[in-house]
């Protein structure tokens, strides 16, 4: 299948939100999307949201900048803070390309590497080392 991905606009806050609610619950996602038009969030820096070909959002991913990981103390390191994919959608590649594109971005940010962590590990792809995909 075969998916858009964007930078998220104000537009897409409606999605933003319901896709949000699928990843955390209980948070006040709504304020802090307001929040995150206004300028006012450390983070994310960045959220990119995946459209399938009807326009529906399909996941998305919510990144930032951190020079504190563990190994990489004081290296710009693009941070996946947080990624989901609806439901239906999972298992089609849709993951692969969030990450891809979270890599373009941490790139085009100046960042040497790029992590997240999953179940209290955290998981580092370095532009010239092991690939971790």
């Amino acid at each position: 299948m075969a998916y858009t991905i964007h930078r998220i606009q104000r537009t897409d806050a409606d999605d933003w939100l319901r896709l949000r609610n699928q990843l955390w619950e209980a948070d006040d996602h709504q304020q802090e999307i307001e929040q995150f038009f206004r300028g006012e969030l450390d983070e994310p820096l960045e959220v990119l949201i995946a459209r399938d070909q009807q326009g529906r959002a399909a996941g998305h991913v919510e990144l930032s900048i951190r020079t504190d990981i563990p190994g990489l103390e004081g290296v710009r390191t693009g941070y996946i803070e947080g990624l989901y994919i609806v439901t239906q959608h999972r298992g089609s590649g849709l993951t692969r390309q969030l990450l891809r594109a979270s890599e373009e971005w941490a790139v085009a940010q100046g960042c040497e590497a790029l992590a997240t962590d999953r179940a209290d590990r955290v998981i580092v792809y370095r532009r010239f080392g092991v690939t971790g995909y």
